[in-house]
């Protein structure tokens, strides 16, 4: 009972994982890539964000269940990392503002319309 959400990484990697999960209650997002610099220098920005790799999953818990989870995640042999926090609809990317989620979610909702209602 420590999860309030998840989501696997696949088609558009972990920026539209993200996206698809703040989306469904117009929830935000601020992370940054620390984590992932420490275990790999040379890792570039955009491979962290849009890669899709596969096995990867994004969780959420509560503020008041993360030591606690963590503490599980340390008994078990996985890598994890910390990416950020949820916020009320701002998207902040390694501290630079990537807008509002409703933003987002516009373009989202209507990329395929937008395309085809070309004239």
């Amino acid at each position: 009972n420590l999860i309030l959400s998840a989501h696997d990484i696949s088609e558009g990697g972990l920026f539209i994982t993200l996206l698809e999960s703040a989306m469904v209650n117009d929830m935000g997002f601020d992370i940054t890539q620390s984590a992932a610099l420490n275990r790999n220098p040379s890792l570039r920005a955009d491979a962290w964000l849009f890669g899709e790799s596969q096995s990867r999953v994004v969780v959420s818990v509560s503020a008041t269940q993360k030591e606690k989870f963590v503490e599980l995640l340390d008994k078990i042999p996985f890598p994890y990392e910390y990416l950020g926090k949820v916020t009320n609809g701002s998207i902040f990317i390694n501290g630079h503002s990537w807008g509002d989620i409703k933003k987002w979610k516009s373009v989202y909702d209507n990329a395929l319309e937008d395309v085809l209602n070309l004239e």
